[in-house]
């Protein structure tokens, strides 16, 4: 009698074990890509808290967080640069999994790109079409690659003025992203606004931005996934 009913004590608990797996919420997953932006880079050249941070940790409080792949971006990142990695499949730092299979698994991917390779070549040169156009034309590459392997939602991050690339020109690149965005099904996250405040910045002649500044990133990405009906709230 002990026996059977030691039986129908394993058998329920191994039911409800079977029962909760397989109808939890499944959490989601977020990939960070891009440069200095995406890593909460500052003016001292040491990393802050940055927007994928605050959205991972929004998501995590609202126990929605599933794995956040952030060990791919990093500083001066280029466009090119990152069509090299993807092509490659390189691993994480911490050498958990690789770059594609980071993205198939990921239903947020956020991309910054441009801010740090569009200034430092402003820096020594002038920023003109051919640049400009070699950087778009590698930025759609990246698209393109991406959309082959997972079909979900890209949000890119835009570009904002700065001492050394003035609104015009950045109106100008603004717009072919949003193209692109449009071409591929991601969402374009228009953050032309934050160089008008200047509390986000420490150093004028400086485009990093600080924390305040993120956070204004992270809730242009969070009101964006919101209309898109991916609640995390």
């Amino acid at each position: 009698m002990k026996y059977k009913i030691g039986i129908i004590i394993l058998l329920g608990t191994i039911i409800t074990f079977f029962i909760y797996f397989h109808t939890k919420e499944e959490g989601i997953n977020v990939l960070a890509l891009g440069d200095g932006l995406s890593l909460g880079m500052t003016v001292y050249h040491v990393e802050g808290y940055d927007y994928n941070e605050y959205l991972t940790e929004y998501l995590n409080e609202q126990n929605k967080l599933g794995s956040y792949f952030k060990y791919f971006n990093e500083v001066d990142e280029t466009a090119s640069n990152l069509v090299t990695k993807i092509n490659n499949n390189i691993p994480s730092i911490d050498k958990k999994i690789k770059l594609k299979q980071a993205i198939k698994e990921a239903d947020i991917i956020t991309i910054s790109l441009g801010m740090d390779e569009l200034n430092n070549y402003a820096k020594k040169n002038t920023l003109g079409k051919t640049k400009i156009n070699g950087y778009l034309n590698k930025y759609e590459e990246i698209l393109s690659t991406i959309k082959k392997v997972n079909n979900k939602k890209i949000y890119m991050i835009g570009l904002y003025e700065s001492n050394l690339i003035n609104k015009s020109k950045i109106e100008k690149i603004n717009e072919e992203l949003k193209k692109l965005a449009q071409k591929y099904n991601a969402k374009y996250i228009d953050i032309t606004d934050l160089a008008e405040h200047q509390e986000f910045f420490i150093q004028k002649r400086n485009y990093y931005v600080n924390y305040k500044g993120q956070e204004f990133i992270f809730n242009k990405i969070k009101d964006t996934l919101e209309k898109n009906s991916i609640k995390i709230i």
